[in-house]
Parts: C-alpha cells; sequence; structure tokens
C-alpha cells in the first residue's frame, strides 16, 4: 500500500510540472514600424492561436524601439505589461499596433498607452502599477527595454521585422508557411 501511494505521488508530481514549449518564436520590432504591423495583423493571429495560446511556442517580442522617443515610451509600456500582466501582453502589443497611424509622427503618448492599458482585463492595482512602471526612470520597465535595444545591437539587427524561429532567421515574414515549417519540425 505504501509503494502505491508514493507511486501515485511521483506520477501526480510529474502531471504537475509545467509543460515547456518546444519552439523559440523571437521577433525583433517596433511599434511604430508599419512593416511588422503587417505581422501584427497577418501572422499573429495564427501564431498565437496554433502555437503560443497552446504552449507549442514560447514567444518574445524585442523592442528595438528605434523610431523616436515615443518608441521608446512604448517599449516601456510593453515592458511594464508583461512584467505586471504577462498573460495581458500579447493582447497590449496589437491594441498598439491597431492604433498605428499612416504617419511617422508621434503618436505614442501617456494618454493612448494609459488608454489601452486601462481596457485589459486586470485588476484597477495591476492597472496603475502597469502605468506607475513605465513611467518611472530605473523601474524594471525601462531596464528590460534598455535590453531590448542592447539586445539587437549585439545581434546586428538593423531593420524590422527580423524574426527567428528556434534561432533560425526566417526570410519572407509575411509567409506563414515559412514559420509553419520551422515550428513543426
Amino acid at each position: 500500500v505504501l509503494l502505491i501511494l508514493i507511486g501515485m505521488f511521483i506520477l501526480s508530481s510529474c502531471d504537475q510540472q509545467e509543460k515547456k514549449p518546444e519552439n523559440d518564436i523571437i521577433i525583433y520590432g517596433d511599434y511604430k514600424c508599419p512593416y511588422y504591423k503587417k505581422v501584427e495583423e497577418e501572422i499573429m493571429p495564427k501564431l498565437k492561436k496554433e502555437y503560443i495560446d497552446t504552449d507549442k511556442a514560447k514567444f518574445k517580442f524585442v523592442n528595438m524601439a528605434f523610431l523616436g522617443k515615443d518608441s521608446i515610451k512604448g517599449s516601456r509600456a510593453g515592458h511594464a505589461v508583461q512584467n505586471v500582466a504577462p498573460k495581458q501582453y500579447l493582447e497590449f502589443q496589437n491594441k498598439i499596433y491597431s492604433k498605428q497611424p499612416n504617419h511617422e509622427g508621434r503618436w505614442i503618448t501617456n494618454s493612448l498607452l494609459d488608454k489601452e492599458i486601462s481596457s485589459l482585463n486586470i485588476s484597477d492595482e495591476k492597472k496603475e502599477k502597469i502605468k506607475k512602471s513605465y513611467k518611472s526612470k530605473n523601474s524594471q520597465s525601462w531596464k528590460d527595454a534598455a535590453k531590448d535595444i542592447k539586445l539587437a545591437k549585439e545581434k546586428g539587427v538593423e531593420e524590422v521585422p527580423e524574426v527567428y524561429i528556434n534561432n533560425k532567421q526566417i526570410n519572407d515574414t509575411y509567409n506563414i508557411k515559412e514559420y509553419e515549417k520551422l515550428l513543426e519540425k
């Protein structure tokens, strides 16, 4: 009887271990980049549904924030969401890209970011924590935004979008078949 109980405990412990995704998707972008907006609209819904939401892939967006000071502000807000409410990050990213206008002027403002953060389905406490973080110098979101910029420079990324799946670069970032080919290996 004792052996059976020990065996059941071991099996239940194994079932509770978190399943790690088998694929890594890393995308270098900028919230102000109209080329990445196309990836966000045409590729991300399928990646999210088929791979990210099903834990077949882990997703990381490296925000290069190189298209203006408001890009940096957007990157900080994105990191604040990721740090406080990680399950809402892709929703936040999608909301920001949906607001992208057809011009290169400044448009990522505290007002826009606060509105999109307020629309997330999270507690008011988390919303305030996110807003405070992206606006506070030396916060974790500021440090994370700086890390993204440094990582992109170290990798030699000069244009976005640039996509890597399992450390292999995608040639045509607008062709879902290229993603699927590497994700299904």
